[in-house]
């Protein structure tokens, strides 16, 4: 449940002690609106709250450093403790919230009197306060908590009940769904005042959505004792940061993005920008894009080049000499286009690079908006300091290319294609949620490697010659979407 924001002075609370050493790399799913405070589906109860960061945006980044997002509480004259939490995702494919790893405890606001909303800042940016290394995170037994191909959440655990309107804290949010002001498709997304939305391209993920905007699945809540999370269309107003380098995309279009809303848009449209007008909207809808990198002060004065590929190594690969892994597959046609310019970087080790695909009657728009995936990465070089590359961002330009399947899989029940001696490689994006495997038979016999597809993420798989049958699996009981082709 949420409800309506309103406009309350926001406070500064900073949770640990602000500090200059170590790089607090910015990134974020969230289109730079409050439309409303909420608890979700959590309601007077206990329970959890999250948002998914997955690894076709946020490969590469490990070591956080920063958070902020905004608390209000409905009566600050009593005190409703949260912790935060990261949580990996389950077998069921669901955030795994009671599985989660408590990261930072014992968060309260002060008492008061009234409605009070305040800025919330984790710091953990200092040699005695360094970063928490997702990747070192353990779960109850012992065992390494989160999958590298696999979202993590960052979840709000609102320990007790509350009496929900009129007391309880909640967390303020972005809607990402088409409830406009007045109209529907053919109206400008961002129209007056609070209504800027989240803009996802106008597709549905499923026939079954009832709205006809990509629902990217990635705000969830879940009620304290009760199975089965479920996913709502909004995003938190979260922001993470990394002292690894990272790259924030973002939809550029002022006629969609109009004042007062946000250009360009960082949130949910940046992952299914429209970049040629798939709605056939009254005001064409022809977004173009921008990336920016942020490596941190200490590469100011250095530069950046954006590399871009269609198709993603299983595994980063290590180059020696550079920090970091080469997540884009050089293999790939978008890769042999070269690099490109980010600019001199800025004082705090920030470039950027826009994209203009130019007007409606562009031929590189359908060629763009017909792309399975376009990944990017930025490589950051300065003398004196060693290179290194950003993490890794991905944008999915629609989602059944010309030429493409869509299908789901489930633990026990692959996706099977039978091979001939044309098909010579099988593309393959995973929507999630979940990590998914390509592997190749002769028969029922298993031949030849099987190959790993990130959530979030497409590769073109090679596959083995004497192969006469593929499979697309999972060991998720919850369904996997995927979009796959042969020779793509």
């Amino acid at each position: 449940m949420r409800l309506n924001f309103a406009l309350i002075a926001v406070g500064a609370l900073a949770v640990s002690a602000t500090a200059q050493n170590i790089a607090q790399n910015k990134i974020h799913i969230w289109d730079g609106s409050t439309e409303f405070t909420s608890r979700a589906r959590v309601g007077g109860a206990a329970g959890h709250v999250s948002e998914a960061f997955q690894p076709g945006i946020v490969r590469g980044l490990d070591k956080l450093s920063y958070a902020q997002y905004v608390i209000q509480d409905q009566d600050l004259s009593t005190q409703e403790p949260w912790e935060i939490k990261i949580c990996p995702i389950g077998a069921n494919g669901l955030p795994d919230f009671a599985g989660g790893n408590a990261i930072i405890k014992n968060l309260q606001l002060n008492t008061g009197t009234g409605i009070g909303a305040f800025l919330v800042t984790h710091n953990r940016n200092t040699q005695a306060n360094g970063p928490i290394v997702l990747s070192a995170l353990k779960n109850a037994s012992n065992k390494k908590l989160l999958d590298p191909n696999e979202a993590f959440h960052f979840a709000w655990h609102f320990i007790k009940k509350a009496n929900w309107t009129s007391d309880g804290i909640s967390v303020h949010m972005s809607q990402a769904g088409t409830q406009l002001p007045s109209g529907g498709n053919g109206q400008r997304t961002c129209w007056q005042s609070r209504f800027h939305r989240e803009i996802p391209r106008p597709e549905k993920f499923k026939t079954t959505d009832a709205t006809s905007q990509i629902i990217e699945r990635l705000a969830w809540s879940e009620i304290s004792g009760q199975s089965g999370s479920s996913f709502m269309d909004r995003s938190w107003r979260l922001e993470l940061g990394f002292a690894d380098a990272t790259l924030q995309g973002a939809s550029d279009n002022s006629t969609y993005n109009n004042t007062p809303c946000k250009n360009p848009n960082e949130g949910y449209a940046a992952l299914d920008p429209d970049f040629n007008d798939i709605s056939k909207a009254t005001t064409a809808r022809l977004d173009n894009y921008k990336w920016t990198v942020n490596a941190g002060g200490d590469y100011a004065g250095g530069i950046a080049i954006l590399f871009f590929s269609d198709s993603v190594f299983s595994s980063p690969l290590s180059i020696s000499g550079i920090n970091g892994g080469l997540s884009l597959d050089v293999g790939s046609p978008l890769f042999a286009l070269g690099g490109f310019p980010m600019g001199v970087l800025s004082a705090t080790g920030t470039g950027s690079m826009a994209l203009n695909l130019g007007p409606k009657t562009s031929p590189l728009r359908p060629i763009v908006a017909g792309l399975p995936a376009i990944h990017a990465q930025a490589y950051v070089a300065k003398a004196g300091k060693t290179p290194l590359f950003s993490s890794l961002w991905t944008v999915r330009p629609t989602l059944k290319p010309a030429g493409f399947s869509r299908g789901e899989t489930t633990s026990g029940t692959p996706i099977s294609m039978t091979k001939t001696g044309a098909d010579k490689t099988l593309y393959v994006r995973n929507d999630g949620p979940g990590a998914v495997v390509v592997k190749t038979y002769i028969g029922t016999n298993p031949i030849g490697p099987s190959t790993i597809i990130p959530e979030r993420t497409g590769k073109r798989v090679i596959l083995f010659p004497a192969a006469t049958k593929v499979t697309i699996e999972t060991q998720k009981s919850g369904k996997v979407d995927v979009a796959y082709a042969y020779n793509k």
